[in-house]
């Protein structure tokens, strides 16, 4: 089952402070459930996040590791498609991403 976390959960496993969780949050870098008022963080996202922000070349190396694994994994699953058709679709989603940012903040 997942363990599902609130922001001020968050900080204190993270040791920040309670707004310092906040900002990943909107900035849409820590992925977060908003219910209500209330923001829940999934654990594994919070750890996610982690990985991906690390300066240590270890860590950032086996999240890329993990990444090429999974495209292999689905190259074979699906070989129609290739590797330049995920980049440009995954290229065209992270575009849609930061445009509905841009209209969001501008709301």
């Amino acid at each position: 089952m997942r363990e599902i976390m609130t922001p001020e959960q968050v900080a204190d496993y993270l040791q920040f402070n309670k707004d310092t969780v906040y900002r990943p949050i909107r900035g849409r870098k820590l992925p977060a459930v908003k219910i209500g008022r209330a923001y829940r963080v999934p654990r594994e996202d919070v750890e996610a996040f982690l990985v991906a922000n690390s300066t240590r070349p270890q860590l950032r190396s086996a999240l890329f590791k993990r990444v090429l694994e999974i495209a292999e994994r689905n190259a074979q699953r699906h070989p129609d498609l290739s590797s330049d058709d995920i980049l440009e679709e995954l290229e065209a989603w992270d575009e849609e991403q930061k445009a509905q940012r841009a209209h969001a903040q501008r709301a």
